[in-house]
């Protein structure tokens, strides 16, 4: 059989980390997993077969230094669940195209610019005439007004390109307004539904951007990252999820979340073009949205038996690493450590086939 090489980028973050849980989960294809990421003190570069330093994506030196290890290390297929990752990719993929074979697979560059902006994605719901909450830029003055005159509180303040629930604040009157803020870089929108209403989407769309098929997580967040979730049916969030990939045409993996509002409508407030961090959690439910880019792209074969869902619950709680003496010392040092299976003291064996 032959051995997939897989380079997952930005290990450190726990999207790529879940990437790499998924890949642990295929147990019908050989598959050698190579981390990178920028700092020896990311744990995702522990949990990979062979892993490297990497530069950060805003390097002027990133695609090159991305090629050079796609072809020294025979890449087949490039990953990530870092937006930055992918967007210098995607900016730079003629170049990345012409001089290496490994393949790296996104929505558009388009695409990706919306789902990265809650802005411009709130706008290309409204456009078109999918559901979203309402909103405005914070800088505009004016729209606050009337956002304000129209829903009143309470109101969520985020930031336009920002991650998870880091510098949101919840407006619940007018002395939560923050002061040393930059108002161009927020957005203001209505606050929809409550915890208790919140959904995560996986979608995967093949070459042409076709829906091939989703799965529906019920889920609780702790500090912006799902720490329970339940595979559920819901006919109106399918309904909306199917207008909406039938409108955007997602390559590859696209989450959407969702908050049902007091009529029990649900409202898009945000799309991660990219995996999720409820990645691993899916595959182990049947939404094999990993494996299927490695059986699509780099084998070419069918992929629509790779999305059976099954019903079930599941809970995320923290773990442990141990790492031998000076490991990462040695990473520091040499920016690469190319055999891990002496290294460890223990390990969780659902995080890692030794």
């Amino acid at each position: 059989m032959k051995k997939i090489k897989v380079l997952v980028l930005g290990v450190g973050g726990n999207v790529s980390q879940g990437i790499i849980k998924a890949l642990r989960h295929i147990d019908n294809l050989s598959i050698e997993i190579i981390g990178a990421c920028i700092s020896e003190d990311s744990a995702g570069l522990y949990l990979c077969d062979k892993s490297f330093i990497s530069p950060y994506a805003n390097d002027k030196n990133f695609i090159s230094w991305l090629i050079n290890i796609c072809n020294c290390e025979n890449i087949d297929i490039v990953m990530s669940g870092v937006e930055e990752n992918i967007h210098s990719i995607l900016k730079d993929y003629t170049k990345f195209s012409e001089k290496t074979t490994a393949k790296f697979v996104s929505s558009s560059y388009e695409n990706v610019l919306i789902g990265n902006n809650k802005f411009l994605t709130c706008d290309w719901l409204k456009k078109n005439n999918c559901n979203y909450p309402k909103y405005c830029l914070y800088s505009d003055k004016k729209e606050v007004k009337n956002i304000i005159n129209l829903i009143n509180f309470p109101l969520i303040l985020k930031p336009i390109n920002g991650k998870g629930s880091k510098n949101v604040f919840v407006i619940k009157s007018y002395d939560d307004f923050p002061e040393q803020i930059n108002s161009k870089d927020y957005i203001l929108q209505e606050c929809v539904g409550n915890d208790d209403s919140e959904y995560t989407v996986g979608c995967y769309g093949d070459k042409k951007g076709k829906l091939v098929d989703l799965i529906i997580m019920k889920r609780k967040l702790l500090n912006g990252t799902t720490v329970w979730a339940k595979v559920v049916d819901d006919d109106a969030i399918k309904e909306e999820t199917i207008k909406i990939c039938n409108k955007f045409k997602p390559v590859g993996p696209l989450n959407i979340q969702y908050r049902k509002n007091k009529d029990g409508i649900p409202v898009c407030f945000e799309m991660n073009v990219r995996f999720s961090g409820t990645t691993p959690m899916r595959s182990k439910f049947g939404f094999r949205d990993v494996e299927a880019m490695i059986r699509e792209y780099v084998l070419n074969e069918d992929i629509k038996n790779l999305f059976k869902s099954k019903k079930g619950e599941v809970f995320r709680y923290t773990n442990e690493l141990y790492l031998k003496e000076e490991t990462m010392e040695t990473m520091g040092k040499n920016k690469k450590i190319e055999d891990m299976k002496n290294l460890f003291l223990g390990i969780d064996l659902l995080e890692k086939k030794i």
